[in-house]
């Protein structure tokens, strides 16, 4: 029994190593130089050597995949160990020191990649602001249409300023003429066609007006045109023109054909041949917005419109009025100053209407018809008053923003956006393709700096949030992958 027991021990335990390493040379014992058996295990812990490895190659294989999947690279400490004898059941290697290193090297791997996206949506960024600064700059300059869409405004109320204003001058009870001496239309900056400017005025309680587009007479002849065809009974149109220049603005009345304007700031001797050639015309020279002419202007510490004539100069180089209000502004000194000249001068009043708004003031006429020569004659006789009302009429319309503007204010919008990040300073436009004063720009080097930094700061916290909210979704997955396992 016992020789059997011994034969079916030799021959029944290598059949079974050889089996479990698939080698027959594993089967031989090894003694080591004390003469004990090496590599020599009972069967059950062969066994469990085996599944610790598989489980552990098994485990490592699937977190790799993982790590493969979110960009990083796989820990290659099990690796290591492996190749040096062998894991222990928590997978890292037998050398100690190895274990610290996978880490580290991991660590600095997650690091690097880290920087390097977080430099990749700086730059990209960066070169986004740049294209809209690019695109969104010239578009505010230029490129955005008007806002309102005053085509399609009605004015369908009716002013009479007479049932609750008086004269300026308490004597100048009579009157039929309530004249408005200064719109624009279209045919310049103003917002209005001519047909539109006659049914503001006429809303507003004036049944004569002067239109005076900048440097040409095109629009009041349009506006006459139409008048008489359409409104004879209602409203007259006195042709003219604004002279618009650096060094003062006029008004040439009268006069149906353009007067020459230059240069963009024009010398006394320019000045009294483009007022010689109104008279010759049979027109007269208004003297325009004083107090808006001499308003000082920052950064350069001097009049809107430099050198403007005082009205001494003026009154020799042979202007034949003043504006004394201009639109809700009352210029008390030209006011006082017509009143002493008033042998030589006249004063009219003028909304100076380039967009539809409140009415101020109506130059009162005792005109001998309604005729646009009895009212010429009126002002060259220099007998003239003014209704004022300074909070002006009601009501005032409000137009829709046009298509064009919605399309593309999202772009002029991004330019004021950066324009905000430097103050330029362009002046006033001399309406000769000019400016009166020499552009300044400031550029606020300070304010750009913080806007990058707190550039970096959002990106900085938008990746945190993102990594973070990354983390809890896969925290997620693998949450609901374990319910739903067992579930099953």
């Amino acid at each position: 029994m016992s020789s059997e027991s011994s034969f079916d021990l030799e021959t029944k335990q290598p059949a079974k190593l050889e089996h479990d390493y698939g080698s027959p040379s594993d089967n031989i014992p090894q003694h080591d130089e004390t003469g004990f058996l090496r590599n020599r295990q009972p069967s059950g812990a062969i066994e469990s050597d085996i599944s610790s490895k598989q489980h552990s190659a098994h485990s490592s294989s699937h977190e790799d995949i993982r790590a493969t999947r979110v960009g990083a690279i796989p820990d290659t400490g099990r690796d290591v160990g492996d190749q040096n004898g062998g894991s222990p059941p928590d997978g890292w290697p037998n050398d100690p020191g190895l274990r610290p290193n996978g880490r580290r090297a991991l660590i600095r791997h997650r690091v690097l990649f880290g920087l390097l996206h977080y430099i990749k949506v700086v730059v990209l960024s960066i070169i986004v602001i740049l294209l809209l600064v690019a695109v969104g700059i010239p578009v505010s300059d230029n490129g955005v249409p008007q806002a309102g869409d005053y085509s399609k405004l009605e004015f369908n109320w009716k002013t009479d300023p007479r049932s609750y204003l008086a004269p300026m001058n308490s004597s100048f009870t009579d009157y039929n003429i309530l004249l408005d001496a200064h719109l624009h239309t279209t045919y310049s900056d103003g917002v209005l066609s001519p047909q539109q400017v006659l049914e503001f005025a006429m809303a507003n309680g004036y049944n004569a007006i002067i239109v005076t587009d900048h440097q040409t007479v095109e629009g009041s002849l349009a506006a006459r045109e139409y008048a008489e065809r359409h409104y004879p009974d209602k409203i007259t149109v006195i042709t003219g023109m604004e002279y618009t220049s650096c060094r003062i603005h006029m008004n040439l009345i009268g006069i149906n054909e353009t007067v020459s304007v230059g240069p963009p700031s024009p010398s006394d001797d320019d000045l009294r041949t483009a007022i010689n050639k109104v008279h010759s015309l049979g027109g007269l020279v208004i003297v325009n917005h004083i107090p808006w002419s001499n308003t000082t202007l920052l950064p350069w510490d001097e009049p809107r419109l430099p050198d403007n004539p005082s009205r001494e100069k003026l009154l020799e180089l042979g202007v034949d009025g003043f504006e004394v209000v201009n639109q809700n502004t009352f210029d008390l000194r030209t006011y006082q100053f017509v009143q002493d000249h008033s042998d030589r001068l006249v004063g009219v009043t003028g909304s100076d209407m380039h967009v539809p708004g409140s009415s101020y003031a109506w130059t009162t006429v005792n005109a001998t018809d309604r005729s646009a020569e009895a009212i010429m004659d009126e002002l060259r006789n220099r007998r003239t008053s003014f209704l004022l009302d300074p909070s002006g009429t009601r009501p005032i319309q409000n137009p829709p923003y046009s298509s064009g503007y919605l399309k593309y204010a999202p772009w002029g919008l991004i330019g004021d956006y950066f324009y905000g990040y430097a103050d330029r300073y362009r002046g006033q436009y001399s309406f000769q393709a000019s400016f009166c004063q020499n552009e300044v720009v400031d550029i606020h080097n300070r304010m750009i700096g913080w806007f990058f930094l707190w550039l970096l700061v959002a990106i900085a916290v938008l990746e945190i949030l993102y990594w973070f909210f990354r983390w809890l979704a896969l925290l997620l997955v693998h949450w609901v992958r374990r319910r739903f396992f067992k579930s099953h």
